[in-house]
């Protein structure tokens, strides 16, 4: 046993570097046990892994349920010059509504009143914020935050600006 166990002043400086980083020793070493025995996957190629069960490759890309902001209206950047009285997100796959918001703030960094975020009766990749009254003139902020059916949360913001006067 004296020969796999490392001396004691290894030990303290092994401690000592991982501190200095702000991780404990005994933090890498859970992280290094649950990569080791996670099962299924083989590295392959950099982005790709080999599935067990057909022992054909997949690309990391296909592997990620995550949701991804698509589109928006009004777009992100864009200068509208009409009333705005709606925000709709466009997303790759359809998100819980549980958790699901979409806040606007304008350029004083004050919340603007808007209805609760509602899914698109007929694509439920779309949510939607009613704005009543109409947005004024002036630069927007848009944060969003919706959770996956695996269960990340996602979030994001993008800014538009209200022209008409």
């Amino acid at each position: 046993k004296a020969a796999t166990r490392p001396s004691e002043a290894n030990d303290t400086m092994s401690r000592a570097r991982w501190n200095i980083k702000g991780i404990s020793s005994s933090s890498v070493l859970c992280i290094s046990v649950v990569i080791m025995v996670t099962p299924g996957l083989s590295a392959t190629a950099p982005d790709t892994f080999r599935n067990p069960s057909t022992d054909r490759e997949v690309s990391s890309a296909a592997r990620t349920p995550h949701i991804t902001l698509e589109a928006s209206l009004p777009e992100d950047d864009q200068t509208v010059d009409e009333e705005v009285t709606e925000v709709r997100l466009f997303f790759s796959d359809a998100p819980l509504m549980r958790g699901a918001s979409i806040r606007i703030v304008n350029s004083s960094r004050r919340l603007v009143r808007s209805g609760p975020p509602q899914a698109d009766p007929t694509d439920a990749k779309q949510l939607s914020v009613s704005i009543d009254p109409a947005l004024p003139a002036g630069r927007y902020v848009v944060q969003w935050r919706c959770i996956a059916d695996d269960g990340h949360v996602m979030r994001g913001d993008f800014t538009f600006e209200v022209s008409r006067s």
